[in-house]
């Protein structure tokens, strides 16, 4: 059964909700989300450019329209999160990796739903967190840290928290020292602490905001809940493993099972429960909750701390080089180089078809025109390159496009891929 596009329930009522959803948010985020909705929505469509591929054989031609990347369109966000695992696994340090889940109140989500600035003020809690819990432990190594923001959960409301990736072990005086347990209780003291007096600080404005905060610490004796028990124990496992939560949409297309033009059915995993739960929402109210994730412009989901701060990862990589706890250990991680697929790799590894095979003889593809609809052409084949004769359309069709091309290959194509 194939996916139920997102894109076209977005098709079908964007235009129609668009005035009265907008007043659910701030000018500026509103902002943000049509952005992101209406390039999501003109995602490969032909009038916003493509590369244009021919057949030397037989003159059968393809278009490749141009993608949106966006981080709010399911392909692309896709996309974006294969090759940022594909760069995190050469740039994450190969030791275990533990991995933190931080929450917060449910009477606190609506703070954050407004103000949407404190996400930031979540992500440094959380690394602020960790840091000094291991201090506690009387541990003055410097691990990596990771801090990704989530501000969904499975049902699609919002529920703003945090993941945390965490080496297990530091650098302290030049050595690599392991580090020990967290203690859990400690971290949910903590961590609801720092976030609670960030949050007051910047955000309460009135005696009735400072009571409202207070009363979070008051009804949360024990912290706000965290869970630590995932452990990888390796860096590409790590990668793979945070890679789910970056920058994807809030739900996956494959996740929903029925649109009738009216009303969507879409499923989750229930922790609760402990089963698939379906949930069925008007196309309006399932928007306003997918719309509801998207993320002020130029916000960064993904943060560094300590080693993995692009300030002192540099040095504390070179340091790893020598330090003795890494002689037997595997160095690709700070050597290798990114291997991020291109666009014709990633789709023969998904779907196992080379998109630039000819359809019809099964000759590979050559580019022939690159069009942008503000430049127009870009590249034409019959124009930038040499050895190229005049094409009949007449006989491609009847098959004779013998002569087309001097020859299948030349060494000055422009090699130019849509992505």
């Amino acid at each position: 059964m194939l996916a139920i596009s997102i894109k076209s329930i977005f098709s079908d009522h964007w235009k129609a909700e668009k005035l009265g959803l907008s007043r659910r948010y701030e000018s500026s985020h509103w902002q943000s989300i049509v952005e992101s909705v209406e390039k999501m929505l003109s995602c490969r469509e032909p009038s916003n450019g493509y590369a244009e591929y021919i057949c030397t054989h037989c003159g059968t031609k393809k278009r490749c329209p141009f993608t949106c990347k966006g981080r709010f369109c399911t392909s692309c966000g896709k996309k974006y999160t294969d090759e940022w695992v594909q760069r995190a696994v050469d740039e994450l340090i190969d030791v275990p990796h533990r991995h933190l889940v931080l929450t917060i109140a449910e009477e606190l989500r609506e703070v954050l739903f407004w103000h949407r600035s404190l996400l930031k003020v979540m992500m440094d809690c959380a690394a602020k967190t960790a840091l000094e819990v291991l201090q506690s432990q009387k541990s003055e190594a410097v691990p990596g840290i990771l801090v990704v923001v989530h501000t969904f959960g499975r049902d699609l409301k919002f529920n703003p928290h945090v993941h945390l990736l965490i080496t297990e072990g530091g650098l302290r005086g030049g050595q690599w020292e392991p580090i020990p347990f967290l203690p859990y209780a400690l971290l949910r003291k903590k961590w609801q602490y720092h976030l609670l007096t960030e949050i007051k600080g910047r955000w309460a404005k009135s005696r009735e905001d400072s009571r409202f905060i207070d009363r979070l610490f008051k009804d949360n004796v024990q912290g706000f809940y965290v869970n630590g028990e995932s452990q990888m124990t390796s860096s590409r496992y790590a990668a793979r493993y945070i890679g789910r939560y970056i920058a994807r949409p809030a739900l996956a297309e494959h996740k929903v099972t029925s649109y009738d033009g009216q009303w969507v059915t879409f499923w989750y995993e229930s922790h609760e429960e402990k089963r698939r739960v379906y949930r069925r929402l008007e196309a309006r109210e399932f928007i306003e909750r997918l719309i509801d994730h998207i993320p002020l412009k130029g916000f960064k989901m993904v943060r560094h701390y300590g080693l993995y701060a692009r300030r002192s990862k540099g040095i504390a990589f070179e340091i790893l080089r020598k330090c003795r706890y890494f002689l037997q250990q595997s160095f690709a991680f700070l050597s290798a180089p990114a291997k991020v697929l291109g666009w014709r790799q990633r789709l023969i590894q998904t779907f196992g078809q080379d998109p630039l095979l000819c359809p019809r003889c099964g000759e590979e593809m050559e580019l022939w025109r690159i069009w942008h609809p503000r430049y127009g052409d870009l590249f034409d084949l019959g124009r930038d390159s040499p050895g190229v004769e005049l094409f009949d359309e007449k006989n491609s069709a009847e098959g004779k496009a013998q002569g087309f091309l001097e020859g299948s290959r030349w060494a000055s194509q422009l090699s130019l891929f849509p992505v």
